[in-house]
């Protein structure tokens, strides 16, 4: 039988992001089965250079990149901008993470493309969004957490800090390029219905202040906080983390630990849920602390109710239930093979998985730029020696 298309098969994209915000939202493109083109400057995207290393390159960089190509062009050339201009003619979409205004200054903004390729879809991603007195400052994940109320919404339900905790999450960075490749989407289905292109602006701040729907809420309309905190429950090796949010799961709880008076002791559907809800814990403890994390997670989910141990990445990614979904493959960037995680977009009947390769800065510029654009060798020679194109080691 042969091999199903992926959805996006048949689209180009032009790639000039850089770090986790884009990246991650063309690679996902790319799973689907866009020809994605990383154009990447004469240095490469930041991340080839982050740790850990192997063999002198960054697996960091190979998870969120692979089965791109690339081509590394020096943008302050006249003659790079020119055949960038050439590119958008062939191309569907185009992605941006560049701070507001730098595309502008090469001359390619959305307005600039538009010019050439009417129908093309432009996204940007930015910590502020386009335009606004804030558009212009630089931004990484960890300053729009703090920025968004993150932070200080995670401090809210910490019982013995003062501070915001530390961390190296890229949360902001994640969830901005995944809706950046949702609303692609949306653009390419609408200009199949209207043959119209359009421009997108993706705000991390905005991304966050979305999935913090309960905060936001609560500051508006004040009341006793109703909501518990989900937080660990000691065990003899390490900790679980139970919700028994339900009457149903309250009452598969009680019964799988063989403490059914813990529902009259302990009521959550009263003024007192959150007292209640801390002194059931209390109780549960005393019961977990004579069980391994393993034991207590699986009678208390044999149970019913919704449980689970904390684990290590690594641990997580050797489930029977990772397993059964072909949850992790394997990838090559040059310097040897990696496990990454599947996909995270399933299409059932399309083909959706990360390709195995990743590619090298500027390994792929005669191979675009020949399908693409049609140049001979002795073209891309000279494009070479007058600067324009880059070409990183192998």
């Amino acid at each position: 039988m042969a091999k199903p298309a992926g959805a996006l098969d048949g689209i180009r994209v032009l790639d000039f992001t850089g770090v986790v915000a884009g990246p991650f939202g063309t690679r996902l493109m790319a799973d689907l089965g866009a020809e994605v083109v990383k154009v990447e400057p004469p240095v490469g995207d930041l991340l080839r250079g982050a740790p850990p290393r192997h063999g002198g390159k960054s697996p960091y960089f190979g998870q969120i990149n692979c089965g791109k190509k690339s081509i590394a062009v020096d943008l302050k050339k006249p003659q790079a901008v020119e055949l960038i201009l050439q590119l958008v003619k062939k191309t569907d979409v185009v992605m941006q993470n560049y701070r507001p205004g730098v595309m502008a200054g090469f001359g390619l903004a959305y307005d600039d493309l538009r010019k050439h390729k009417e129908d093309i879809i432009y996204c940007s991603i930015s910590g502020y969004g386009q335009h606004g007195p804030s558009s212009h400052r630089p931004a990484f994940a960890p300053i729009i957490h703090a920025a968004s109320g993150y932070d200080l919404a995670i401090l809210s339900y910490q019982d013995d800090l003062d501070k915001p905790l530390n961390g190296a999450n890229a949360t902001a960075d994640y969830l901005a390029a995944s809706l950046a490749m949702g609303a692609i989407s949306a653009a390419l289905l609408k200009r199949e219905k209207t043959g119209q292109g359009d421009e997108i602006d993706i705000a991390m701040t905005e991304v966050i202040q979305n999935i913090l729907a309960y905060e936001i809420q609560e500051l508006q309309f004040k009341a006793e906080r109703q909501r518990p905190n989900y937080g660990p429950v000691q065990t003899k090796d390490g900790y679980i983390i139970v919700n028994p949010i339900s009457p149903n799961n309250f009452k598969d709880l009680a019964h799988a630990v063989g403490h059914p008076e813990w529902l009259d002791e302990f009521p959550l559907n009263t003024r007192d849920r959150l007292k209640n809800w801390t002194k059931l814990m209390s109780a549960l403890e005393q019961w977990t602390l004579q069980y391994s994390s393993m034991e207590a997670e699986k009678i208390i989910r044999d149970g019913g109710c919704p449980v689970s141990r904390y684990r290590d990445v690594w641990d997580s990614m050797h489930d029977p239930q990772v397993d059964a979904r072909e949850g992790v493959v394997e990838i090559n960037d040059g310097a040897g093979s990696f496990l990454i995680p599947n996909t995270p977009v399933r299409l059932m009947n399309s083909e959706a998985r990360p390709k195995p390769f990743v590619p090298t800065l500027g390994g792929d510029n005669a191979d675009v730029l020949q399908r693409w654009l049609g140049l001979n060798q002795t073209e891309l020679t000279e494009l070479s020696k007058s600067g324009v194109l880059f070409e990183g080691k192998k």
